[in-house]
């Protein structure tokens, strides 16, 4: 598989931060960092908080394009708290597994497994088992345009690290998108298709079955 796209699959899961929504231009934030917003934005903000933390199941096919524009899809499950499962389909060779409490990346052409610690990801901040801006995740953008939502944020203790924008119809609020920015301005976009939440979910989906821990083949 060529490298880029092994990249792209990492760069969406590597240990930067975290931000989320988007469509529009997004607010300035103010020089403290914070950002300032009108009544309404803030009730949308609102309930844009309140339907990410209904999501206790998710389900969704995805198509995600990196900043050189190599296209790969698979399949995403997340289940709060701190499971999530992202199944590349061929001919990316990744695996990438959240049981909890660790994320598991696993090239299986490569034999190559890199471990985060969950919430220490983009897409950690999507299975806390509760979300709220303003605590560890900083909103640093915001904008509401045509029926679409856009939330920007960072993690408080490494805001320059990059940022997780997700972007949702605003009416009925549905994630549509995310788009991770690194530190270095690359942008990975993940659009979401055929989207199941609250459904059940297995538990077994979520375990890694870690070829570490394997005793080697005699031969």
């Amino acid at each position: 598989m060529p490298k880029p796209i092994r990249a792209v699959a990492l760069l969406c899961l590597a240990p930067m931060f975290a931000v989320w929504l988007a469509a529009g231009q997004p607010a300035q934030a103010q020089e403290s960092g914070s950002l300032a917003l009108d009544g309404a934005a803030q009730e949308s903000l609102a309930a844009v908080e309140r339907y990410l933390n209904g999501l206790q199941t998710l389900k969704a096919d995805f198509k995600q394009v990196g900043p050189d524009g190599e296209p790969a899809e698979g399949v995403i499950y997340m289940r709060r708290p701190g499971l999530l499962r992202v199944e590349y389909a061929p001919p990316v060779p990744v695996l990438i597994v959240g049981d909890g409490l660790w994320i598991h990346y696993h090239d299986k052409e490569l034999g190559q497994i890199n471990d985060w610690f969950i919430y220490e990801t983009p897409l950690g901040a999507l299975t806390r088992e509760v979300t709220r801006f303003g605590e560890d995740l900083e909103v640093t953008g915001f904008s509401e345009s045509r029926g679409v939502i856009e939330v920007t944020v960072v993690h408080e203790d490494d805001p320059r690290g990059g940022s997780l924008t997700l972007v949702l119809d605003a009416d009925p609020l549905r994630l549509l998108r995310w788009r991770v920015t690194d530190a270095q301005g690359l942008v990975t976009v993940v659009t979401l298709h055929d989207l199941k939440t609250n459904i059940r979910l297995p538990r077994r989906l979520f375990v890694f079955d870690d070829p570490r821990n394997k005793p080697p083949t005699n031969r």
